[in-house]
């Protein structure tokens, strides 16, 4: 058996109605599209794959064609294309795709919501809508242009009993900085656990945090060595072909560390995690795939998430189907429209600043996160910091009656104003 062809097929898939808007405007184009691999054989059999974001066609016909299946058993590069062949070797044997990998642990596996910072009424918002759909867990990046406490305020109040935030902040600040912040917060039920709270390398912020923090302290950009080192509670792999992921697993297995893995994509990599995951035994934090935000998909199934988790495919392969109809209907789709609009960040203190965004230009996706990205320090207010005073929402001509004039005074920079 040997791959006889790859087609690649670029896709915009709309998202949920509720906050397309928000997401288009804060991430741009750029997680909203997916590439979908069909990889064929020649006995002619399909696999199933899928990327966040575009992929090399070319590279991947160049380096895969000919090949068999099975020359790539626990690779370690390019995950869409793992996805495929891990779906054409269990079909190929009528597996399902875990057995490749290893004894299964478990038949249902934990998973995460995901979304992005927002005022407290939109994080309220974006836990309802995960609790509806059987989420136990949110996971979000804190932002600086936004109160992570005033948001957390509000998600309380939304969140059923036993719902969970997790807070990824970034590792761009410390210990001296977020260990007041982690107070305030773990006076909240409804905070769950906190990502990246320092730089990599900071070994003693970590033991520090580690040694004051009430909840559990998780490392995602940082070597599988920092469970060994006792720096963390549980560790985040991310976008984890299955080489990858089994070697971190076995890491955390020796340093009895539970492990979570993220990758962003469709039903495909759903069940692919679902797969990874569900034979590695200290794989037991909710697993993030941020397959809740778009409205449909290319797949005949969907994997419905029933007390928090999914459950793990039966197979073969990877156990699910390709829609055609669907994957030509949104390959002829387009990103969703953010409109023009502005950013304008609202400081308890009066301070209004107004600046653009735009979330498409190369290396500014996140730019909402920083300060010194939004607007490179050329306005006034306080050291950045994720419990300021502040409120951030995007401005365009529905807010605005003078959106014309904001929009002309910020083509050269932020403006600013104080009320007293």
């Amino acid at each position: 058996m040997r791959i006889a062809e790859i087609e690649v097929h670029p896709v915009f898939i709309p998202y949920r109605a509720f906050n397309a808007q928000v997401l288009a405007r804060y991430h741009g184009r750029q997680i909203q599209q997916r590439t979908i691999l069909v990889v064929r054989t020649d006995s002619g059999l399909e696999g199933y794959g899928e990327s966040w974001g575009a992929l090399d066609g070319e590279r991947l016909r160049a380096r895969y064609l000919g090949t068999a299946p099975f020359d790539w058993l626990n690779a370690e590069a390019d995950l869409a294309m793992n996805m495929a062949l891990y779906d054409l070797m269990g079909k190929h044997l009528g597996v399902p795709a875990w057995k490749l990998i290893g004894p299964r642990v478990r038949s249902w596996v934990p998973v995460a919501a995901w979304t992005v910072s927002q005022p407290p009424e939109g994080m309220a918002e974006e836990v309802r809508q995960a609790a509806q759909l059987g989420y136990y867990w949110l996971k979000y990046h804190v932002d600086e242009v936004q109160d992570a406490v005033a948001q957390t305020e509000a998600m309380q109040q939304a969140a059923p009993r036993g719902f969970k935030i997790h807070y990824d902040f970034n590792a761009n600040t410390d210990v001296y900085t977020m260990l007041p912040l982690l107070m305030e917060l773990e006076r909240f039920p409804v905070a769950g656990r906190f990502e990246d709270l320092v730089p990599v390398g900071d070994d003693e912020g970590y033991r520090q945090l580690r040694s004051k923090c009430r909840l559990p302290v998780i490392v995602h950009h940082g070597p599988p060595e920092v469970m060994v080192k006792g720096l963390c509670d549980g560790y985040m792999a991310g976008h984890a072909p299955v080489g990858q992921a089994m070697k971190a697993a076995a890491i955390a297995e020796a340093a009895n560390i539970p492990i979570m893995y993220q990758q962003v994509g469709g039903t495909i990599n759903q069940a692919f995690l679902a797969h990874e995951v569900a034979v590695f035994r200290k794989a037991t934090l909710d697993h993030v795939n941020c397959c809740h935000l778009w409205e449909d998909d290319v797949t005949v199934e969907r994997m419905a998430v029933v007390g928090g988790s999914v459950a793990v495919p039966e197979g073969p392969g990877l156990g699910v189907s390709l829609n055609r109809e669907k994957l030509k209907q949104f390959q002829a789709g387009a990103p969703a429209d953010p409109g023009r609009f502005l950013v304008r960040l609202c400081y308890a203190d009066g301070l209004t600043i107004i600046t653009r965004h735009d979330p498409d230009r190369p290396g500014h996706t996140d730019d909402l996160r920083f300060l010194v990205r939004l607007h490179q320090h050329r306005a006034p207010g306080g050291a950045p910091g994720y419990a300021n005073p502040v409120r951030t929402e995007f401005l365009d001509e529905r807010h605005a009656p003078d959106f014309a004039r904001l929009w002309q005074q910020t083509e050269e920079g932020p403006i600013w104003s104080k009320e007293t």
